[in-house]
């Protein structure tokens, strides 16, 4: 009887170390290698989004903090941005149409300057871009795992950890090359297509900056989106 009641509790602890788990679908849910390369497919199919980009601790290199924004995939832009100039948050508008980008900070009207000088704080008309975008971060991601479903603003997602590639790391780490692959994570439409609904990377500590994560969102695909030169 002692033997019977031994193995009857070594398998009830077995049972219960599979259990949930914390939240990890193991071996019940969806392939995870599987679902990035749908994700990279359905985000080549995108036309149009909104973006929010969030900076959370102390990235070096990164001067800022927060942008909101629509997009298309032709890579006009408008939105807003929350950027440190001489230690001060600054928040300021901004208008990318063909190889222009206005600008207009808390006062004044709007600058008109080259395309090209938003690169160096932020460039998001990269985000819908099929080599350099976000389709080529989740395609160029590696070590997927995936730890299970969540909510991302109403919409039912798979949550997958992976290790995003240094050279596809420029529309989440704007203005910073990075050094080395970064850990981070990745929120998949549950329902097809298994578009990306959100991305975040995990950047160390660097220099005096502590380290910290930069997360990407985005919503409202495909809506209409009219991007014109502000008056």
């Amino acid at each position: 009887m002692r033997r019977l009641l031994g193995v009857l509790l070594l398998v009830l602890a077995v049972a219960g170390c599979t259990g949930d788990g914390g939240g990890d679908d193991g071996g019940d849910g969806p392939d995870a290698a599987g679902l990035l390369r749908d994700a990279a497919a359905a985000t080549r199919e995108v036309e149009t989004v909104r973006f929010t980009l969030q900076v959370d601790g102390e990235v070096e290199g990164i001067s800022i903090s927060n942008a909101d924004g629509r997009l298309t995939k032709d890579g006009e832009v408008e939105g807003t941005a929350v950027i440190t100039a001489t230690g001060q948050p600054v928040e300021t508008e901004f208008v990318v149409v063909g190889d222009t980008l206005y600008l207009k900070g808390p006062t004044g009207g709007y600058q008109e300057l080259p395309a090209s000088v938003a690169a160096s704080i932020y460039d998001p008309t990269k985000i819908l871009d099929d080599n350099l975008g976000l389709a080529a971060l989740v395609a160029g991601a590696t070590q997927p795992t995936l730890q299970g479903r969540e909510d991302v603003d109403g919409v039912d997602a798979y949550r997958v950890s992976v290790v995003f590639a240094k050279n596809n790391l420029g529309i989440l780490l704007p203005g910073v090359g990075a050094t080395a692959d970064l850990p981070g994570e990745v929120w998949l439409a549950a329902d097809e297509p298994n578009r990306p609904l959100k991305a975040k990377v995990d950047v160390p500590a660097n220099g005096s900056a502590a380290g910290g994560t930069v997360t990407i969102t985005l919503s409202e695909f495909n809506n209409t989106v009219d991007i014109t030169p502000p008056n």
